[in-house]
């Protein structure tokens, strides 16, 4: 079975584009819905650090593109955590890209995390790829849980 390079999920949320961008971009709000975003030098080329709980962390990340309102991505080793040969200063990085379009209902988000094919041993690319498939799904669960609350308010 031939492993799959990219995680792809799309998630249509019923609220302004604007109010999904600064979900995924602001750390106050993607710490509400995704994890403790410690760090975030917000402009290309700057570095992120995600920390959760009951993790060996900081995960690093380096931003990758930032179009307001549209799409923003990162590349991050998020991998490299559970595996003691690998350090997150040489390790491989898979490419996580956010895209936002408008819609009569909302806001259609489409995430897609790349790079899991060419994840050199001793990473388990199979590993990383169900492990971070599940998360970004329960994540973007969360997402839509918090804008639907942040709604109500």
């Amino acid at each position: 079975m031939t492993l799959s390079d990219r995680i792809e999920r799309t998630m249509l949320l019923p609220v302004p584009r604007e109010r999904v961008w600064d979900a995924v971009t602001k750390p106050e709000q993607l710490a509400r819905w995704f994890g403790v975003v410690r760090d975030m030098d917000f402009r290309v080329g700057g570095a992120i650090q995600f920390i959760w709980e009951n993790e060996p962390c900081p995960y690093p990340g380096v931003i990758e593109v930032i179009e307001p309102e549209q799409r923003f991505a990162f590349r991050w080793p998020s991998y490299a955590v559970s595996h003691p040969r690998l350090t997150f200063a040489t390790a491989p990085s898979t490419l996580v890209e956010i895209t936002l379009e408008e819609r009569a209902e909302g806001t259609l988000l489409t995430l897609v995390e790349s790079g899991f094919a060419s994840l050199p041993q001793p990473v388990p690319a199979k590993e990383a790829y169900r492990d971070n498939s599940d998360g970004w799904q329960e994540c973007l669960n969360g997402l839509h849980v918090y804008l639907q609350n942040q709604e109500v308010v």
